[in-house]
């Protein structure tokens, strides 16, 4: 059986790019962690029985991008021309991935399970038929507590807070289509650069604006740490919600000293590792094994790590159920996935990778900040 690059008789060679050094550095090794641990896990356990009956290991090369765009697309020339990969996985990062897009699609190279919740990576599978995404969108995030406030039956006034770019926008427009024609309006909107070092001017402005609730779609999680700490000394304590990508217990909330906040909210459609909710979790527990044994040097309780060991799986499962040794055909068993029992994904949500305008998960749930903890609301909407 003839087979595409990367794929010999023993073995499977996959890449990617990450931010291991620079600001963004532990998230990038997290998320490399994460992907790394399950492969690794898979290989230890035997490898990856492909449709031709063969076993094969899977090989991960990778690279450090500094989340620089044009080191990226240096680092990804590198991995399909010199080190011959069968396809680019997991990949870290909005603007990065976007940057790899043009050149995925030209040479009809996979860019697949991509660590963004940006919608241009599964928005148009016309245009970039070799790119997909893996978690649910920035879009179907901010639509999802724009529901919730909507669900509440109040009239509620919102103040939104987001990064000057296609990001904020995404985080803005889902709100906003959300909350369209009921009593909940945004009547503050406030922006900052991915370059600021503080966040204080957007926070006194919004406070003034009296709002009764904070959007803060801050990417950064010190910066977010920062907002918390900042609407503490204002005194300010509006329903408050934070994004998926920044709103750990640890490293945001308690860092921030906000913890007394009596109404914050965020999404999520992952297991909390270092969440005491799953501290008794089979699934929970076996990543946490699997970390310490093969990427001791991530922190397992980034979010990042932990929606990158389930991406692993899905490239596994999409792997073993291809029909032959093709990228076509890897495209092909990613968008076929249909399965309800991914390692760390939250109950009732389930990965399917048939819509051609969504990533395979794209359902969240609402979570409140409780006695230290996140906690699920059990009513909450889903997209």
């Amino acid at each position: 059986m003839a087979s595409a690059p990367g794929i010999d008789d023993k073995t499977i060679l996959l890449g990617g790019s990450f931010p291991l050094s620079g600001a963004l550095s532990a998230n990038g090794q997290a998320a490399l962690g994460g992907i790394k641990a399950f492969i690794d896990a898979t290989n230890e356990a035997g490898g990856v029985r492909m449709s031709d009956g063969v076993i094969r290991r899977i090989e991960f090369k990778y690279y450090d991008d500094g989340y620089d765009p044009a080191r990226v697309v240096q680092n990804f020339r590198k991995l399909v021309d010199q080190d011959q990969v069968f396809a680019y996985v997991g990949a870290f990062g909005t603007a990065t991935n976007a940057a790899v897009m043009p050149l995925a699609t030209r040479q009809e190279i996979p860019q697949v399970l991509l660590g963004t919740g940006a919608s241009v990576f599964s928005a148009d599978q016309k245009k970039n038929p070799w790119t997909i995404g893996w978690q649910p969108t920035y879009e179907q995030e901010g639509e999802s507590f724009g529901k919730y406030l909507v669900s509440l039956n109040r009239t509620l006034k919102v103040g939104f807070l987001g990064q000057n770019d296609d990001l904020g926008d995404a985080y803005r427009n889902g709100l906003t289509e959300a909350i369209k024609g009921s009593r909940v309006s945004i009547v503050a909107d406030v922006t900052y650069e991915r370059t600021d070092t503080s966040l204080d001017s957007q926070i006194s402005t919004l406070a003034g604006s009296h709002a009764d609730v904070l959007f803060s779609a801050v990417a950064i999680p010190r910066l977010e740490s920062a907002v918390l700490a900042r609407m503490a000394q204002l005194g300010w304590a509006p329903m408050t919600y934070l994004p998926i990508m920044s709103n750990s217990a640890t490293h945001v909330i308690k860092a921030s000293g906000a913890v007394s906040f009596p109404e914050m909210f965020s999404g999520e459609f992952a297991k909390v590792p270092d969440n005491p909710i799953w501290a008794g979790d089979k699934a929970v527990q076996s990543y946490l094994a699997d970390m310490k044994k093969y990427s001791p040097e991530a922190d397992a309780t980034i979010a990042n790590a932990v929606w990158a060991y389930s991406a692993g799986d899905a490239l596994v499962r999409a792997l073993e159920g291809m029909k032959d040794l093709s990228r076509q055909d890897l495209m092909t068993s990613i968008h076929a996935l249909d399965y309800d029992d991914a390692p760390m994904l939250l109950p009732d949500l389930a990965v399917n990778g048939s819509d051609s305008a969504s990533p395979p998960i794209h359902e969240l749930q609402v979570e409140k900040f409780i006695d230290n903890r996140w906690e699920l609301i059990e009513d909450s909407e889903k997209n």
